[in-house]
């Protein structure tokens, strides 16, 4: 038995391993704990387990120095050593995104929901999430699967249309620094605010709503549904290239708590989305878009269901 731990940018997700799947599962805010320690010893508590034992990590960041740093809003640093020092055998320590994907080749029919049937084109996969921040990682199906993590939600923004073009220029300004706009910032929960503030910069207008969550509640505000609208377009120019880059036309698959919390609202616009995956390039490219499958991931927690497997 392993202790399996999620942890993003919001929150600290919880369980233990056992050949069905991850049980137990628990969800915390993360800011509710100082470090992963103190989660840890709260969870097993909670549970009646073993502070200590076999533990396998799912991280919103990346490694450096030997420590997991992450690179949003979660204040946490992970450091094995310390973690070992307590009575923990760290078996792996992986991108959270790196995690989600192991659990595409485990994944059970009723764990998806097909948002457009499909033949795939190629023996690879795209698993992409926003959330905190954009996660994206790919699956390579051969004899036995090979996982890809990358920094994918860091690449720079394309723009079509000149709306699209005018509010990037509105996101540079607010990052205030040498760095471009990446789809992360457009794409994710504080992109999707950050589309809002844009729109009010550029229309003059002052900030009525003041977090993506309110956002979601009132999507009736002009300005609120043209974000919403423009997430889907950021969405679907991000997923086309990411699909591309990978030559991963053997299906994409959507997760992270943005899109469940938008499609729980009924506010995610699955049409308006593939437009924008589909728009015409070369010939092979726009058939192979138009004709592989695309999935929502519908369990609620594929980096855990990833290190159980």
């Amino acid at each position: 038995m392993s202790i399996l731990a999620d942890i993003g940018g919001t929150y600290a997700r919880f369980a233990v391993s056992s050949p069905k799947g991850p049980e137990k599962i628990a969800k915390y805010e993360a800011a509710d704990f100082e470090n992963l320690q103190e989660a840890l010893a709260h969870y097993c508590k909670e549970h009646e387990l073993d502070p200590s034992g076999a533990l396998r990590v799912a991280a919103a960041g990346s490694p450096e120095n030997g420590l997991w740093a992450f690179v949003n809003k979660n204040t946490w640093v992970i450091d094995p050593k310390e973690l070992e020092g307590e009575g923990w055998q760290v078996e792996r320590i992986v991108n959270d995104f790196e995690a989600a994907a192991w659990s595409l080749p485990v994944l059970e029919e009723c764990d998806l929901k097909a948002l457009r049937a499909g033949a795939p084109a190629s023996p690879s996969k795209c698993i992409l999430g926003p959330g905190t921040g954009l996660g994206l990682a790919y699956v390579h199906q051969g004899d036995k699967p090979i996982v890809q993590p990358t920094h994918g939600g860091h690449l720079p923004v394309a723009c079509l249309t000149d709306e699209q073009a005018l509010v990037i220029q509105a996101v540079q300004r607010f990052k205030g620094n040498e760095t471009i706009p990446v789809y992360e910032n457009v794409v994710s929960g504080p992109g999707l605010y950050n589309l809002y503030r844009a729109l009010c910069l550029i229309g003059g207008s002052s900030v009525q709503v003041q977090s993506p969550e309110e956002m979601m509640r009132q999507a009736d505000d002009l300005k609120v549904s043209t974000a919403l609208r423009l997430f889907h377009e950021f969405l679907g120019l991000f997923a086309a290239s990411s699909v591309i880059a990978g030559h991963a036309y053997g299906g994409l698959y959507l997760t992270g708590g943005v899109l469940g919390r938008l499609i729980e609202a009924g506010q995610f616009d699955q049409e308006h989305f593939k437009h924008w995956f589909c728009l015409k390039g070369i010939a092979p490219v726009t058939r192979d878009l138009r004709a592989m499958p695309i999935y929502h991931i519908t369990y609620p927690y594929p980096a855990l269901k990833g290190l159980n497997a």
